[in-house]
């Protein structure tokens, strides 16, 4: 397991996204760690200080990889352009006093069609990411066993597109709060991940 840990490490140290941006070496461990027990993921954040838009907590969002899953998630985003479209489309005939009922009719239908056909596909990618939810849980339900910190430090998941690895703090509870303390707690978020990552090391690699 060390070797395919250290061929993990190899790999995502190379990793970079569009902007050709490598993976925070503040998060880098937690993402190979992830990857080395069989949770695949997407996208992460070391966490930073950002004067425009405050205090950005450490996340990881974790997901499936295979060829389905991403036909699936590009379906998604294409399908949430097409409604917005769509309804503009409607906006327009129905702004119209001229517009003929049918052609109301028609757009209408392929709005409706469009929504629940972008509703089956969202409810696919949360169902195909219900395993790994599962087996995230489990490890860390183990973690905080007996284990006590602040409330606001504790690792949560939280779901959109992908399912993201964040601290409860992370809802914007010190947006307002002086840089001092913010960087303090930015400290104590990414320690809490570290202190995951070690857990999961030690009892799972």
């Amino acid at each position: 397991m060390s070797e395919q840990w250290e061929a993990l490490m190899t790999h995502f140290s190379t990793v970079t996204d569009r902007l050709g941006k490598g993976i925070d070496k503040e998060i880098l461990e937690t993402v190979v760690t992830l990857n080395a027990v069989g949770i695949p993921t997407v996208m992460s954040c070391g966490g930073h200080l950002d004067e425009g838009r405050g205090l950005r907590l450490p996340w990881i969002d974790i997901g499936p990889q295979d060829a389905a899953f991403q036909a699936l998630v590009q379906e998604e985003e294409d399908l949430v352009l097409k409604v917005r479209l769509a309804h503009q489309h409607l906006s327009e005939l129905r702004a119209q006093p001229d517009s003929e009922q049918d052609l109301l009719l028609k757009a209408q239908s392929q709005v409706e069609a469009l929504v629940c056909r972008l509703h089956e596909v969202q409810r696919a990618i949360r169902l195909q990411q219900t395993p790994l939810r599962a087996k995230l849980i489990e490890y860390l339900s183990q973690f905080y066993a007996g284990r006590a910190v602040p409330f606001d430090r504790h690792l949560i998941l939280t779901t959109g597109l992908y399912t993201r690895l964040q601290n409860q703090g992370d809802i914007d509870l010190y947006l307002e709060a002086p840089y001092e303390f913010q960087l303090r707690k930015l400290e104590e978020y990414r320690q809490e991940m570290h202190e995951f990552t070690a857990f999961l090391k030690q009892h799972y690699l």
